[in-house]
């Protein structure tokens, strides 16, 4: 059987546990925040999860329609070899 300060002491670390995991969470919700757009606005810890998925998804298609512009721009360049004069070797 534990003593009465043996337990005592397993709550404490258990308290000082959860105390130390919100303050972490709190933290990282605050990061947080501060990368989403109007992020500092939302109380809502849901709606400031959901603003983020779709800010992630807005940035994968910024991404996806940049990659296309440049692709499309390097179509229509010619090589850089097609640019360098040619060596009259005669």
């Amino acid at each position: 059987m534990e003593s009465k300060s043996h337990v005592r002491g397993k709550k404490r670390k258990m308290r000082l546990h959860l105390v130390r995991n919100r303050e972490a969470i709190q933290r990282k919700v605050k990061q947080l925040k501060r990368l989403i757009p109007r992020g500092h606005e939302m109380e809502n810890a849901e709606t400031l999860y959901q603003k983020t998925a779709n800010y992630i998804s807005l940035l994968q298609w910024q991404v996806s329609v940049l990659e296309n512009v440049t692709a499309l721009y390097a179509a229509r360049i010619p090589k850089q070899s097609s640019l360098s004069p040619t060596k009259d070797t005669k």
